[in-house]
């Protein structure tokens, strides 16, 4: 019993101990980048966090962190940022087709399709690609509401 207690006292003193530190998940999410590689992306993330920070209203910035944020893997804050920059610019089809392809991380589904559309509308050649060959279920759907 009493080496019951000891390693339970030991496991809690790791995990207060582990509660402590600043942990990241970035590196679970794209597991390809190299230590420097993903540095060289952590230092331009914060380069344009700080010019968000500074100015909420930036367009570029926000565009370039979601970039950021699809290269380290992390595409639910890249579709943050990239609504962002839609909000401020609703003819951005770039901006429609980044934010289409971190929706598409898991699958295909109508949002996905929809910001295909809308870039392919605003004529992007990739997104009507992608569009014609992957959002088929949802082809109908989408262009009854336009």
């Amino acid at each position: 019993m009493f080496v019951f207690f000891i390693l339970l006292f030991s496991f809690s003193a790791i995990i207060l101990q582990a509660q402590n530190k600043k942990y990241s998940i970035e590196k679970y999410f794209n597991r390809n980048l190299s230590s420097k590689e993903r540095d060289s992306l952590n230092f331009l993330l914060e380069k344009w966090s700080n010019d968000i920070r500074n100015d909420s209203t930036n367009i570029e910035a926000y565009f370039n962190r979601g970039i950021i944020f699809i290269n380290l893997g992390l595409h639910h804050k890249a579709y943050y940022d990239f609504s962002r920059v839609i909000m401020f610019d609703s003819l951005n089809a770039i901006a429609y087709y980044n934010r289409a392809i971190s929706c598409t991380k898991y699958s295909y589904n109508l949002e996905a399709c929809s910001d295909f559309y809308r870039a392919y509308k605003l004529g992007l050649k990739e997104a009507e690609i992608i569009y014609n060959n992957k959002c088929g279920y949802f082809k109908n759907q989408i262009e009854q509401k336009k």
